[in-house]
């Protein structure tokens, strides 16, 4: 007995528990003000750029989906932890133009070309 009746393995579950509590904490602080950052972006962007210019301020995508035509591509983006939908952008896949942003907030913008 070390400590207020605790072992020493015992003490070291614990302070192991704490170390990945405090990391796993870290990590989603991280991804909640990455979505929060993305949001925020996500309003400055207006539809019919490039897909690179959004990729350069929104950041890699976490997911794609063609359509079966292969004519558009959907790029989500993280958004902020407790937002209801990720931020969603749609590009044509000919020209590789942004044609429609979905920042997950009620805020639906397209490109007049659509």
């Amino acid at each position: 007995m070390i400590w207020g009746g605790l072992t020493r393995s015992q003490i070291s579950i614990v302070a192991a528990a704490l170390i990945v509590v405090v990391i796993a904490g870290a990590w989603v602080y991280r991804l909640d003000r990455q979505g929060v950052a993305n949001l925020r972006h996500c309003g400055e962007i207006e539809p019919g750029g490039r897909r690179s210019d959004l990729v350069q301020s929104l950041g890699a995508p976490n997911a794609r989906e063609m359509n079966p035509a292969r004519t558009r591509l959907v790029l989500s983006f993280q958004s902020a932890l407790f937002a209801p939908r990720p931020i969603r952008a749609v590009v044509n896949v000919r020209d590789d133009v942004v044609m429609e942003i979905d920042c997950g907030d009620g805020r639906v913008r397209t490109f007049d070309k659509y």
